[in-house]
């Protein structure tokens, strides 16, 4: 009885925010205390300064959030993604009163490893059949939860993750930045003005089944995948299934082959594979044609901010001091890849940072 009590508490404080600290329980307002939440019917604007007559930097739609800078009585000064800025305090909800919002408004919720290497259970029991392992930051969408695990879908098929070595959050998004230098775009936190358009997508410069994994290692080798020209962008053949249920059974497969060895011009993703080999294979297995050679997986798909990437897209890089594409990653959450990095490391998960990301494409919707 103490047992399931003390799970009940655990899962209740995974999925209302509260953290557990030393054996002692933080209330979740604590914690949204230091948040703001955007209550408004669209978008609320960030301003550059706390003024209705100030430049408007970014927007919040509703139920997005951000964290708190300095409150003031009338405008709180936030942090949201890449927005810095002032909104009117009269929209916006903090500490219980977020919390509240979030339970009634933000119905998705993202599971994520925190262990090493999880194993992905059939049913909700440690005896129950292992139907895949997933490493640490890997992220799912929450289907449904109970005391003691919570409901995936993995690989077309449900799977049951442990609550005691995962963290459940609401899935929140955050502000868009704004140009104020181009006309036309309309805003809506009860004020009539237009700001600028929304700033374009641009490169960024920035086996056992109780279960653990691979150690993410970092390494600023480079792998010439093969030689291409970047083009045009090019079309992809996207199978007609939900999209991110899509992008779940993508890196969930290409989590398989970790461990398995790098090979130069190989595309297996069992005997060996490159770089671009490895991706290829992986999306060939859902019927997604790319192009064979990173530079020219580069013109597959759209290219995407960093703000803007999802598990399951493609991320490119370059040699050093040059702007050619020669190596490409696959991203799966949290700032993770699996790649097939070099021959010292084979197909392995690393930080996406590991060497600077040149571009990102999305390719699957």
């Amino acid at each position: 009885m103490r047992k399931n009590l003390v799970k009940l508490c655990l899962l209740t404080a995974l999925t209302s925010g509260v953290v557990i600290q030393n054996g002692m329980d933080v209330q979740a307002a604590n914690k949204y205390d230091k948040m703001v939440i955007a209550n408004v019917d669209n978008s609320l604007n960030v301003r550059k300064d706390a003024s209705t007559s100030s430049k408007v930097v970014g927007q919040m739609k509703r139920g997005a959030v951000g964290t708190i800078v300095k409150k003031g009585s009338k405008w709180t000064k936030i942090k949201s993604g890449k927005v810095t800025g002032y909104v009117s305090n009269d929209y916006i909800l903090t500490g219980k009163q977020m919390e509240k919002f979030a339970k009634e408004n933000i119905k998705t919720k993202d599971a994520t490893v925190t262990t090493e290497v999880l194993n992905v259970r059939a049913k909700k029991s440690t005896s129950a059949k292992v139907i895949g392992k997933v490493t640490k930051g890997t992220t799912f969408s929450v289907k449904g939860q109970t005391v003691a695990w919570t409901k995936i879908n993995y690989k077309k098929q449900t799977g049951y993750l442990s609550n005691d070595y995962i963290e459940v959050e609401y899935r929140f998004v955050t502000a868009t930045p704004l140009n104020s230098s181009d006309p036309d775009v309309s805003i809506s936190d009860n004020e009539n003005s237009t700001v600028g358009d929304k700033n374009p997508s641009s490169n960024s410069d920035k086996n056992n089944n109780s279960g653990s994994d691979n150690n993410s290692t970092s390494n600023n080798t480079n792998n010439n995948s093969g030689t291409g020209s970047q083009e045009k962008e090019e079309e992809v053949t996207v199978p007609n299934i939900d999209t991110d249920e899509l992008r779940e059974e993508i890196v969930d497969y290409a989590l398989q082959f970790v461990g398995n060895p790098y090979v130069y011009g190989g595309t297996s993703l069992t005997e060996g594979a490159d770089c671009s080999g490895f991706v290829q294979s992986v999306f060939g297995k859902f019927g997604i044609k790319i192009n064979r050679v990173s530079a020219d997986q580069a013109t597959n798909g759209r290219e995407i901010s960093l703000d803007e990437i999802q598990p399951g897209d493609l991320i490119f890089y370059v040699s050093k001091g040059s702007s050619r594409i020669s190596h490409v990653s696959l991203y799966i959450g949290n700032d993770m890849v699996v790649h097939a990095l070099n021959q010292a490391k084979g197909i392995c998960v690393t930080n996406m940072y590991y060497n600077t990301p040149y571009m990102v494409r999305n390719i699957i919707d």
